[in-house]
């Protein structure tokens, strides 16, 4: 049997599989996924594709390894019990703690423990706070008064940035810093505003966000490396990656761009905006909206970049369906690599032509590992 079906505004005929029962083909999600699937071997770099367990809901975002395992944020439930967080020990989930209060913005390891911004509530009730989680329950360390977005360890100290411009009793714009001896202290004069990326390159602290520029913390002020160089496309910053000792940028601007202390320079435009960033194996792995990248239309919302060749690649995309046939929608938000296999979340209901809901993982073939 043969049916027609649409994708990617093109009619395409395909023939099904006779064992697939008939009633079945009534499922939009199911037939797009089956369509990407066969399609994906002829239009997409060899790659493996597969769910992550069963039973977890949310959006997994963020993502952040620690202590052996792959913590998340952003989560609804796992099986019957509801949480704000969940994690994976490679072959189930697990709730680390029920009792966290608010949703995860952000995590990140420090002195041993794992640190994370939280918010609670909604509207102007939310309140927000950092914690912290030693394998056993969550401890409180201090609030803001705005979203935490952004953590980043340098020279024994956690940098914190945010929509904040007070931390506990502290005057502190937009980024904060604060040890576990002398608490919370100041970064100089702050940053123009609010700050969504850290990052230490070359030791030093770059910072980016809802400005047009990029700062770095010298140790006694900030300075713009905005402009230097011609080719740095202005626009918030959302995601820093450090990849063959280049400093990449993603963010609301369309574009990827690198810095490699003497200036900016393109890597390529993308048709969306692009909010998360990983390297694994040899490859830069950039997740986001867009749908199509440089030479590559419909990638669908991920793709990965190699410094070598300089080409991009499709890895078969993640889609959303919404009970139509609209498969650009969908985003990536949070990418992790945890056991040589990388992670993705965001909001999506089929990657690689597999239906998964919201969280894949990725890998390449063994030959290729």
């Amino acid at each position: 049997m043969n049916k027609s079906i649409c994708v990617v505004s093109r009619t395409i005929t395909i023939y099904l599989p006779h064992a697939i029962p008939t009633y079945m083909l009534k499922d939009k999600v199911l037939i797009l996924a089956l369509l990407c699937g066969f399609l994906s071997p002829y239009y997409c770099s060899s790659q493996i594709w597969s769910t992550v367990g069963l039973g977890a809901k949310g959006n997994f975002t963020p993502m952040y390894v620690f202590h052996d395992k792959l913590y998340m944020g952003g989560m609804d439930s796992v099986g019957k019990r509801a949480t704000h967080t969940a994690c994976w020990d490679g072959k189930s989930w697990t709730v680390p703690d029920s009792n966290l209060q608010g949703n995860i913005t952000t995590m990140a390891e420090f002195n041993g423990k794992l640190y994370a911004g939280t918010e609670i509530g909604v509207g102007a009730g939310k309140s927000y706070n950092l914690l912290c989680w030693n394998d056993t329950l969550w401890k409180y360390i201090g609030s803001t008064n705005g979203r935490i977005n952004a953590l980043y360890v340098m020279k024994g100290q956690l940098y914190i940035g945010g929509s904040f411009t007070r931390a506990d009793t502290l005057t502190a714009k937009h980024i904060v810093r604060y040890s576990d001896t002398s608490g919370w202290s100041k970064v100089g004069r702050g940053l123009p505003d609010n700050v969504w990326a850290l990052i230490v390159y070359r030791e030093m602290l770059y910072a980016g966000g809802q400005f047009s520029s990029v700062e770095r913390w010298t140790g006694k002020l900030w300075e713009d490396v905005t402009n230097t160089g011609q080719q740095y496309k202005s626009g918030w910053v959302k995601c820093f990656v450090n990849y063959f000792d280049e400093l990449y940028a993603c963010g609301e601007f369309n574009y990827l761009v690198k810095w490699d202390t003497h200036g900016w320079s393109p890597v390529g435009p993308f048709n969306g905006g692009a909010y998360a960033m990983a390297v694994y194996n040899t490859g830069l792995f950039v997740g986001g909206d867009f749908t199509s990248v440089p030479r590559i239309d419909n990638v669908f919302h991920i793709t990965n970049y190699e410094n070598s060749s300089r080409s991009w690649n499709c890895m078969g995309g993640v889609i959303y369906w919404a009970g139509d046939c609209k498969i650009n929608t969908g985003t990536v938000s949070s990418i992790a690599v945890y056991k040589n296999e990388l992670y993705v979340g965001g909001q999506f209901m089929i990657a690689g032509g597999k239906i998964a809901s919201n969280i894949a993982r990725w890998s390449l073939p063994m030959e290729s590992k």
